[in-house]
């Protein structure tokens, strides 16, 4: 699949690798404090959620959260580890209405035609740290401590974030048995270097969108009847 995309978008192989950064998978991610997530009470800053309460998800309505993991990294001056360079999401970026972080690891749902599969499917969680450079998504230094909350479901569920971007939280897994609460996931989800060439096929379709005349060529379009 990862050729086919690097076709669809033109770049090469090692472009796709290289993001400047290591590309990581999928894992436990977890949303900063501060980011509003959708739930029975409306809009709510994830760090006010508690288990019990329950969350607006993609394809199962309201699910009751079963725990909460709560994590705080200092990130003190200088360079941060790559694996823990969180990431700036300019407003509407990904249906986003303010600007927000998100950790490298932090699945999203992506919506494209380019990942549907046999079952027309047109959609992928990809790792945050395959979007960089997408629509203005960039790592940066946050300047100070990083709170982050992961609500977690009975099964891998896909939630609400500030009002459309869509967050992937994965069940609870136990490390000697695996998952707890299931087998396997209702999401596909990407490996990194999958992904990667994923978000360079859709730059280069938002490129070929914004490209001069490309409006003008749509415009000077007109159906015939027959």
């Amino acid at each position: 699949m990862l050729d086919w995309l690097l076709k669809r978008s033109q770049v090469s192989m090692g472009r796709a690798m290289n993001s400047g950064f290591p590309l990581i998978p999928v894992g436990q991610g977890g949303f900063l404090a501060g980011t509003h997530v959708a739930s029975s009470l409306g809009w709510r800053p994830v760090e006010a959620l508690m288990a019990g309460d329950k969350v607006l998800t993609f394809d199962h309505g309201m699910q009751t959260i079963v725990e909460l993991q709560r994590e705080t990294i200092l990130p003190g001056e200088g360079e941060l580890e790559p694996a823990r360079c969180p990431l700036l999401v300019p407003r509407d970026a990904l249906m986003n209405r303010v600007p927000l972080w998100l950790m490298p690891d932090q699945g999203v749902l992506l919506e494209s035609e380019l990942v549907e599969d046999a079952l027309g499917d047109p959609f992928a969680v990809v790792p945050a740290c395959a979007l960089e450079g997408y629509r203005g998504i960039r790592r940066m230094h946050p300047g100070a401590q990083l709170d982050l909350v992961t609500p977690r479901f009975a099964q891998d569920q896909v939630i609400y974030l500030e009002a459309g971007m869509l967050g992937f939280s994965a069940a609870p897994r136990d490390l000697m048995c695996g998952r707890v609460y299931q087998e396997e996931s209702a999401y596909r989800v990407l490996p990194p270097e999958e992904a990667r060439g994923l978000v360079l096929s859709l730059m280069a379709e938002d490129e070929h969108w914004t490209a001069p005349g490309a409006a003008l060529a749509g415009a000077e379009y007109q159906p015939t009847l027959s």
